[in-house]
């Protein structure tokens, strides 16, 4: 490839390989796949890959924009989405300190790792659909009406907002409930380490 004057970028055995158009793209696949085959004696799998616009493909996790921005590729996003529903599953037999610690350590890997990325709009649109799947955990694991009531209490809420201690609508919807929004703010969720951290990155800047 770089007798060829190709431009592209490997790591292992991920490559991506950058030309002009959808039928260079094709002629160069081919030819690649056929030398890899033939004089390394390695099987591509062509099942992963493939050619078209590189804003459509992934490398390594990241989507590589034409003006040469980065952003998270969305099988990533799917993938942290898919275990942010695992980590905040209130059927857990885990305390609130255990289920802070687990989440601390993913999110602070998973960032660590893609805060490289330029464009993070597919990630920070994500934060109010995490603090929600929070929420959602704990209201559950307050189990009962009395339960919540206390917890609601513990939390700052008064007067007739106490009275969503016994509403009948589901975890779900509650999450978003102005009540729990006010006994969860967002400051109260960040002080007792259930962090966000890109947005402890925005903040910092």
């Amino acid at each position: 490839m770089a007798q060829r004057g190709l431009s592209f970028v490997r790591y292992a055995d991920d490559i991506a390989i950058f030309v002009s158009s959808p039928r260079s793209a094709e002629r160069v696949s081919q030819s690649v796949t056929a030398w890899i085959e033939t004089h390394l004696k390695v099987e591509v799998n062509r099942a992963k890959s493939g050619s078209g616009p590189s804003e459509q493909s992934a490398l390594l996790g990241f989507r590589l924009y034409a003006d040469g921005r980065t952003g998270v590729a969305p099988k990533a996003v799917e993938r942290m989405k898919a275990k942010v529903r695992e980590l905040w599953d209130a059927r857990q037999s885990l305390t609130s300190e255990q289920l802070r610690d687990r989440w601390r350590r993913y999110i602070r890997g998973w960032w660590n790792y893609f805060e490289l990325a330029d464009w993070r709009r597919e990630v920070e649109d994500l934060t109010g659909w995490i603090r929600r799947h929070m929420r959602e955990c704990f209201w559950l694991r307050w189990h009962s009406a009395r339960g919540r009531l206390n917890a609601l209490k513990r939390l700052g809420v008064r007067g007739r907002a106490l009275g969503q201690a016994y509403s009948g609508r589901g975890a779900w919807p509650m999450a978003r409930h102005p009540t729990l929004q006010q006994a969860l703010k967002n400051a109260t969720l960040a002080r007792h380490g259930f962090i966000i951290p890109w947005i402890l990155t925005t903040a910092d800047q």
